[in-house]
């Protein structure tokens, strides 16, 4: 008997310790008006949806989701045949049901097991009657007059609607802290930019407020999230907020961005999926961007985090392709001082890139047989002939070894009067200097040597003299 005891008094324990710290997912669905239809289970992440799990309902229209570990915790969307979906979310109450048909998807939604989904469901049917009004009041507004009485009427009751949602929001915020609809909508919340008073001497006070609003919204934007919390990740709304915060709110000046990257990468180091993710993001970000000069971003985001043991992601042939694509671009980035190339040119005699006296100097990698340095060359040259040597000077750098073709070429064309100059030995190594991998290929240079722009075609490459020489060309 005593070892009856014993024996159930474990198996009590073991079935309690199991409820308690359930491993397991399981939602029952039922669609009351679906039968014998395959449904899916997904989940947003990096501004996607993916699927995680799919099942098919009965002829009763019933079916369950499970799987024998705990979903990540997030939004998730149950999807239907026809594409419409519900959203849910998926904290520590992973064993609920839900029932619902297709004609009223949402609002006749019915859950039982999930406290939190009840409470996102009052949320969501909450702000969709306040969206409702919202609309009939600016509706309304559209059709008075700025000056009337009763727009001030109906401005004050959207002030009014306003103030109702934003302490409904604080409501449910305390309610549920912790959970992810806190997360949720603590997420989704626009942070509040504070007035200032604008003394009555100081001029332009628009431009004051502006630049305030814009200052206070680039030092808070990200107040309402913790990176520290992976949830926030699996919600379809995080990945729009860091690229409208890094393409539009933030100056694209490299400089800039990455001040701003190191303040989020820190942010986001205690949480190695968040970190992983951001770092990820910021790489993926600029490595695709079309704004010249972002390749300086790429080079800190190497140094700083890829080539660091901060990451431990990448393996040995990508780490060791980054580090060769680093070395190439750390020599070429705006704003350092180009490598100076001493070069034969077509007479036979020396240049060097350094000593050139102009205040622009324009490095131009180009060969004859390139059919697009063909339609550039032109256009480059006619700006060349527009310009004063002491304003502007061509170090035209072709980049092949035959000669008698270069010549040929320059002779036939009348590119004779600009610095045409070869290294058919690569001695000098331009090509790993300039990372020179397709041609043609322009770097702007100051009277310093410093480089002020590359990359460009020739209607930027005018414009940007245009700017600098103050003058129409």
């Amino acid at each position: 008997m005593k070892n009856i005891y014993t024996i159930l008094t474990t198996l009590l324990l073991a079935f309690a310790w199991n409820s308690l710290f359930s491993q397991s997912y399981k939602i029952d669905v039922k669609i009351n008006d679906l039968k014998d239809s395959e449904i899916y289970l997904g989940y947003y992440y990096a501004g996607k949806t993916y699927v995680k799990d799919t099942i098919l309902l009965d002829a009763n229209g019933k079916g369950t989701f499970t799987g024998d570990s705990l979903l990540d915790q997030g939004e998730y969307i149950i999807v239907l045949p026809s594409k419409n979906y519900i959203d849910i979310l998926i904290g520590d109450d992973q064993e609920f049901s839900m029932e619902t048909s297709t004609d009223n998807l949402a609002n006749g939604l019915k859950i039982k097991g999930s406290a939190e989904n009840l409470a996102f469901q009052d949320f969501q049917q909450f702000m969709n009657k306040k969206n409702v009004e919202s609309s009939k009041i600016q509706s309304r507004l559209k059709v008075l007059s700025e000056n009337s009485d009763s727009t001030q009427i109906l401005k004050d009751q959207l002030n009014d609607l306003s103030s109702e949602v934003k302490k409904y929001w604080g409501k449910v915020i305390l309610e549920n802290e912790g959970n992810m609809l806190a997360v949720f909508i603590k997420a989704i919340k626009n942070i509040e930019i504070p007035k200032i008073e604008i003394p009555d001497d100081i001029q332009n006070k628009d431009s004051v407020r502006w630049f305030h609003s814009y200052n206070y919204n680039r030092q808070h934007y990200f107040d309402n999230i913790d990176f520290s919390d992976e949830r926030i990740l699996r919600t379809p709304f995080f990945n729009n907020k860091l690229e409208t915060y890094f393409t539009k709110v933030i100056i694209q000046d490299p400089d800039t961005l990455i001040r701003y990257i190191d303040i989020i990468a820190t942010k986001a180091e205690s949480n190695e999926e968040m970190f992983q993710y951001i770092v990820r993001f910021f790489m993926n970000t600029y490595s695709s961007s079309n704004i010249m000069g972002m390749d300086k971003v790429i080079v800190h985001l190497a140094e700083s985090y890829y080539l660091t043991d901060k990451v431990d992601w990448y393996d040995e042939e990508s780490t060791t392709k980054l580090k060769e694509h680093v070395a190439k671009l750390r020599f070429n980035l705006i704003g350092n001082i180009a490598q100076d190339l001493k070069m034969e040119t077509i007479n036979e005699e020396y240049t060097q890139l350094h000593e050139i006296k102009a205040k622009y100097t324009l490095v131009y990698f180009w060969e004859p047989n390139c059919g697009h340095c063909k339609k550039v060359t032109p256009k480059v040259y006619e700006l060349y002939q527009e310009l004063s040597r002491d304003e502007f000077e061509v170090l035209a750098v072709y980049t092949q070894t035959d000669k008698q073709e270069w010549i040929k070429y320059i002779n036939e064309e009348g590119y004779v009067d600009w610095i045409n100059a070869w290294d058919p030995y690569n001695l000098t190594n331009f090509r790993f200097f300039y990372n020179i991998y397709s041609t043609p290929t322009i770097f702007l240079l100051d009277e310093n040597k410093k480089i002020i722009a590359k990359r460009i075609g020739e209607e930027t490459l005018r414009n940007i003299l245009e700017i600098e020489l103050g003058k129409k060309i």
